[in-house]
């Protein structure tokens, strides 16, 4: 195995390894309200653009959330009516969702292949999943996604944003560097992108139309390690969000990438 490939496959299994350990975390941080945290607000700024997306589908639509999770997008979905089932990966994580859902709701699977026929969903969505695995893996999961959706239908997805005003690129940066001088990996990969590299990305695995969006006034990830100060600067804020972050030039800089792909 080269070593590229060993480096694709530690990403995998460090993404799933993380997400077990820190299931107590995630279940909290959906207990929260919308200025409560980083990630409550960041998801409630995502799920303006994906609510968006629900709005143009059908009742009873078919829709696969790509890892799951626990399982809070996909209890939501069904209560509103649609046929939506998941996959999840980490088995900490995945016990949570098939807990609280349907039998047979969610399995065991990777985006990396799909246990589904080609041309079967309205709707995929993967938030926050992309974003732990290598380029290679990302076109390859992408591919998965583009076969098992119907024609026409529509891919959701969150990635991170390169050149984000957060700085984590640079925080990631200086773990590299941290990393190469103690000997100790750190706990997860990070892929990058921008808006045109997401685009040129899921149009070369063959969607037709695409579009990028930005969400969430990246800064704000940095007071919310102050609180209170997080809290008070997001609700002074959040009217804006839209408008600093998905207008054309600001989508670079905004904390989370979103694409959006129809087939």
């Amino acid at each position: 195995m080269t070593p590229e490939h060993l480096r694709e496959a530690w990403a995998r299994s460090s993404a799933i390894c993380f997400h077990d350990e820190s299931v107590d975390w995630f279940v909290d941080q959906y207990k929260k309200e919308i200025f409560d945290s980083a990630f409550a607000y960041s998801r409630a700024q995502i799920d303006i653009h994906f609510g968006s997306i629900l709005s143009s589908l059908p009742s009873g639509a078919k829709i696969l959330d790509v890892g799951c999770g626990i399982g809070q997008h996909l209890e939501n979905l069904i209560k509103k009516g649609f046929n939506a089932s998941g996959i999840e990966p980490a088995d900490n994580m995945r016990k949570i969702a098939q807990s609280r859902l349907p039998s047979g709701t969610v399995s065991a699977a990777s985006v990396l292949g799909l246990p589904f026929e080609q041309n079967v969903f309205d709707l995929v969505y993967a938030i926050e999943v992309f974003r732990y695995l290598s380029h290679e893996d990302n076109r390859r999961g992408l591919g998965e996604t583009y076969r098992v959706l119907k024609p026409g239908a529509i891919f959701f997805g969150t990635f991170v944003n390169l050149n984000s005003l957060d700085g984590y690129r640079l925080f990631e940066a200086l773990r590299l560097v941290r990393e190469k001088v103690t000997g100790h990996q750190k706990a997860f990969h990070v892929q990058f992108e921008t808006p045109g590299s997401l685009k040129s990305m899921l149009q070369s695995v063959g969607f037709s139309r695409v579009e990028t969006h930005g969400a969430m006034i990246a800064p704000l990830r940095v007071c919310y390690k102050f609180p209170p100060f997080g809290k008070y600067v997001a609700q002074a804020v959040q009217s804006l969000d839209q408008a600093l972050t998905d207008t054309r030039p600001l989508q670079r800089f905004a904390a989370h990438l979103i694409g959006v792909a129809w087939k």
